[in-house]
């Protein structure tokens, strides 16, 4: 009641600001807003990976009259769609006519998409595919052949065939 008889009778005046800014009552200061747009992305990259070939002939005796036939793999990991296995021709740089080689001997070979070996694994319409419903890892066999009848010279025989897996 103090406070409405002095107001009242003015003597307040030079204290008002004061105790108006004290409690609040001085001009409400309001706070100012703004919006924006957080932009949030991810690069996500397909895991899949080529991991390995292999085809080991073993033994091959010089002159033997029946193929030798052997099965190998193609490894890779996390892969979905439809992925396709392009096999190059190798040192001799030809598809249809694979050789290894052991220094300047040469011995004939074939890598093939079936078990029949009836198609020759290579490139473009002579690729493998296989189609991954989901992403898992796994191989793709891979079938080779030595002709029988080759007379060839001793020795540790070799080639490396490019593999290019597109997905």
């Amino acid at each position: 009641m103090l406070w409405k008889s002095l107001l009242a009778k003015g003597r307040v005046s030079c204290c008002g600001s004061f105790l108006a800014a004290l409690f609040g009552v001085a001009g409400i200061a309001h706070a100012a807003t703004d919006t924006g747009q957080l932009s949030v992305t991810a690069t996500v990259l397909n895991g899949c990976s080529l991991i390995s070939g292999t085809l080991d002939f073993g033994e091959y005796v010089s002159g033997q009259t029946q193929n030798l036939d052997v099965e190998g793999e193609i490894s890779f990991a996390n892969c979905s769609g439809t992925l396709v296995f392009d096999l190059n021709g190798g040192g001799a740089g030809s598809v249809s006519d694979r050789q290894m080689a052991s220094g300047s001997a040469r011995l004939d070979y074939q890598i093939f998409r079936n078990p029949t070996r009836n198609a020759v694994w290579g490139q473009g319409a002579d690729a493998h595919s296989v189609v991954l419903f989901a992403p898992q890892s796994g191989s793709v066999p891979v079938y080779g052949r030595i002709p029988g009848g080759q007379s060839v010279a001793e020795g540790l025989y070799t080639d490396t065939v490019n593999i290019t897996l597109t997905f």
